[in-house]
């Protein structure tokens, strides 16, 4: 059955992000871009040049994502941040739908078969459509915004988390404003170069 899943890197102290993150430090100052080291520390690289994971664990994750994720969710700022990834998302060019209350200008959007999608009216909205896009694969949530709203609104079947050996001692958090406490489940664990792959359901 297709799932809503949370799926981030992050660093042991809790960042996805570090301080300051925009187009000049797309993860932030701190030297941010580490906690996705586990990505690039492999020789060969797998589909993209984006993605050179080693293989064993590492791999293992690259290729689950390719194969089951159907569509993704970003915010505007990560929308802005990658230039909209030029139209084509790195994972199979699926596509993808962004939160937004201003969307762009249509004519700057670029093209591709990521087919953007730009949605004003809430994070149950976005996941409705993104479940229509994705069939029978998964939905990703690839922003902490997005993620925290999803988990606000109780729309969170499992979290995917990709722990870093890297403290970031501050920048962009995911599970920082909780309104209330959320019970997880181990699916389950595997350690891999430069990362920890934690996976968990959300308990209902």
């Amino acid at each position: 059955m297709p799932k809503v899943i949370i799926d981030m890197t992050m660093s042991l102290d809790g960042y996805v992000a570090g301080p300051e993150d925009g187009p000049k430090f797309p993860l932030g100052k701190h030297d941010g871009m580490a906690i996705f080291d586990w990505y690039f520390s492999g020789t060969k690289e797998y589909r993209t040049p984006l993605f050179k994971p080693e293989p064993g664990p590492n791999l293992d994750q690259v290729k689950r994502m390719y194969e089951e994720s159907g569509a993704f969710i970003f915010g505007r700022r990560t929308y802005d941040i990658t230039n909209g990834w030029g139209g084509r998302h790195p994972v199979n060019g699926v596509p993808v739908f962004v939160l937004t209350h201003n969307p762009p200008a249509a004519e700057t959007v670029p093209k591709g078969p990521s087919n953007l999608t730009f949605v004003t009216d809430g994070i149950e909205s976005a996941i409705r459509q993104a479940k229509a896009a994705a069939g029978d694969k998964h939905v990703k949530l690839g922003g902490a915004s997005p993620g925290k709203q999803a988990l606000r609104a109780g729309l969170v079947d499992e979290i995917l988390i990709h722990l870093a050996p890297y403290l970031l001692g501050g920048g962009v958090r995911l599970f920082d404003v909780l309104v209330t406490g959320v019970r997880l489940e181990k699916l389950s664990v595997s350690d891999g170069p430069l990362a920890t792959h934690l996976r968990y359901r959300v308990a209902r």
